[in-house]
C-alpha cells in the first residue's frame, strides 16, 4: 500500500529523518518504534501531509505521489489520528463525523446517523451520534468518533500517534479489537508508539528507528521485548 524511500527531512541542524525507507502492506498492522526524538512522528507527518520531505520519494500502491498537504494525503486514502484529537467540542458525535465530508448541501441528519450506526457495528464499536463531544469521555469515546469519521472518508490507510496514551487498560483492549477488525477487513494501520508490550499483542509487523535513520524492520512475531529494545537502542540491553 505504502512505500516510502530515502526520506530525508531536517529541521535546521535538526536532522528528524535521514535517507529513511519504510514499508507497508494491504491489511496489516505496522508498528513504527523508536526512543523519543527518533523521527517517528516526522516520518509519519510526511505521510500525512503536516510535513514536506526535503528528499525521497513516496509511493501508494505503486504509484509515486506527492504530498504536499493533509488535504493530498486525504485524497489518496490516508489518514491521521493524533493524540490530541481535531473535534469541534459543540457538535454531536454526527455533525463531526460528517463534518469536512464531501455530500450535498443539505443532509438528511436520521439517514446519516443510520449510516454511522452501520458503520461503527461493521468494525465492532458503538458511537452515540446525538451525544456532544464536550459531553463524552476524553479517551474512548472521543477517540471512536475520530476513528468513526477516518472510516467514514472511505480511506484505506490510518495512522495513529501514541493511540493509547489517554485509554484506560480496557479501552485499550477495545481500540485493539477494532484495528484488528479493521486490518481483517483490508484496511493498512500504522501504530507510532515506544510501548513494546503493545507492539508484540498487536501488529503484525515492527519497523524501528533509532536518531533519525531506519534500523529495519522484523515480523513481530520473531521479536521480543529484548531483541526490540536493543534495535532501539543500538546495544545490548539488561532489561532487569
Amino acid at each position: 500500500m505504502i512505500e516510502m524511500r530515502g526520506i530525508t527531512k531536517h529541521f535546521g541542524s535538526v536532522v528528524a529523518n535521514e535517507n529513511v525507507d519504510l514499508t507497508v502492506r494491504r491489511g496489516e498492522i505496522l508498528s513504527v518504534l523508536g526512543e523519543n526524538g527518533s523521527g517517528k512522528t516526522s516520518l509519519m507527518n510526511m505521510l500525512a501531509g503536516i510535513y514536506f520531505p526535503d528528499a525521497g520519494h513516496i509511493y501508494v500502491e505503486g504509484r509515486e505521489v506527492v504530498i504536499r498537504s493533509p488535504k493530498d494525503a486525504f485524497a489518496l486514502g490516508i489518514g491521521m489520528i493524533h493524540q490530541h484529537f481535531k473535534l469541534v467540542d459543540v457538535l454531536t458525535a454526527a455533525e463531526n463525523i460528517i463534518l469536512g465530508l464531501p455530500g450535498k448541501l443539505r443532509l438528511d441528519m436520521r439517514e446519516v446517523e443510520r449510516e454511522i450506526r452501520s458503520l461503527t457495528e461493521k468494525y465492532g464499536f458503538e458511537i452515540d451520534p446525538h451525544e456532544k463531544i464536550y459531553e463524552m469521555s476524553v479517551g474512548g469515546n472521543q477517540q471512536k468518533v475520530v476513528l468513526g469519521k477516518w472510516l467514514a472518508s472511505n480511506s484505506k490507510i490510518l495512522i495513529l500517534d501514541e493511540p493509547t496514551a489517554v485509554l484506560t487498560p480496557q479501552e485499550t483492549d477495545r481500540l485493539f479489537q477494532v484495528l484488528r477488525n479493521m486490518r481483517d477487513q483490508g484496511h493498512s494501520i500504522i501504530i507510532i508508539t515506544h510501548k513494546l508490550n503493545e507492539v508484540l499483542s498487536l501488529s503484525d509487523r515492527v519497523a524501528v528507528l533509532r536518531k533519525g535513520h531506519s534500523v529495519g524492520s522484523i515480523q513481530t512475531s520473531e521479536a521480543t521485548e529484548k531483541s526490540l529494545t536493543e534495535m532501539m537502542v543500538g546495544r545490548r540491553v539488561d532489561l532487569n
